[in-house]
């Protein structure tokens, strides 16, 4: 009987054991935080993918520049002479296009005012340009830009259709909005202005369309080319041919220098 007693006791502790074990399983699953797992899991694989992505755009042999197109209303700059500039930047893609230095590189060309450029996914380059636009020659090289810029072009067949100014001072926009006004008082003069100059000094003088020169000065200006029109249209009208310069500067008149004609 004690041999039956000791074998049931036995069962019983072999039991006891299992069920304990049991249940320390269950505790440590229900311990794992199921919630957190996923919510990292949302963060860190798409993180991984957006690294992987990143390393892979970063090689310049993917998604290289396919085609480049330059765009804007070009009339005296040649496109292709921008190829030799651009092509070497666009040996990459448009993740590690060096876009800063290549619109740098652009813009030194004289007939560019502006460029600026776009990337379109995945592989082409637009680049933008804003030409010049040349108003006037500055002296004898150069030419003066809408906005006043001395600007180191030149358009030869415009020689003679556009005025020229110059100053010694390469006060390019001053020079502008001096010549601008001067149109504005001789509005209704019947003589194109053909040259717009100021000397050492700061003192202005014109030279119109019949070969005639004015000297206006340093001061007065819109007084005195208001009384030259009228002198002009009473006075000098029939004798422009024979006339070299006329001098303005004086208070109550002007001066007239006559050409070899006039002998």
């Amino acid at each position: 009987m004690r041999k039956r007693k000791a074998q049931v006791t036995r069962r019983a502790t072999a039991k006891k054991k299992a069920n304990r074990g049991q249940r320390f399983a269950s505790v440590n699953l229900s311990n794992i935080n199921w919630k957190l797992i996923t919510f990292l899991s949302l963060i860190i694989i798409p993180l991984l993918l957006v690294a992987y992505g990143l390393h892979w755009i970063k090689q310049p042999e993917n998604l290289r520049i396919k085609s480049v197109e330059v765009q804007g209303d070009l009339k005296n700059l040649d496109r292709s002479s921008l190829q030799p500039i651009i092509e070497p930047f666009a040996k990459t893609n448009l993740y590690l296009l060096d876009v800063k230095s290549l619109e740098e590189e652009i813009e030194f060309n004289p007939w560019v005012y502006s460029a600026s450029l776009t990337s379109v996914w995945p592989n082409k380059l637009v680049v933008k340009i804003r030409e010049q636009d040349p108003i006037a020659f500055w002296g004898k090289e150069g030419m003066i830009n809408e906005f006043g810029e001395i600007i180191d072009v030149n358009l030869p067949n415009q020689r003679g259709k556009l005025p020229m100014l110059y100053s010694p001072f390469d006060k390019g926009r001053e020079m502008v909005e001096g010549y601008l006004k001067i149109r504005k008082w001789l509005k209704d003069f019947p003589v194109d202005i053909v040259e717009f100059t100021e000397d050492a000094r700061g003192s202005w003088q014109l030279k119109l369309a019949n070969g005639m020169r004015v000297k206006i000065g340093r001061k007065e200006h819109e007084r005195r080319l208001r009384r030259f029109m009228v002198g002009y249209r009473n006075r000098l009208v029939g004798q422009v041919e024979t006339i070299d310069t006329v001098d303005l500067r004086y208070t109550n008149g002007f001066a007239v220098k006559w050409n070899k004609k006039a002998s």
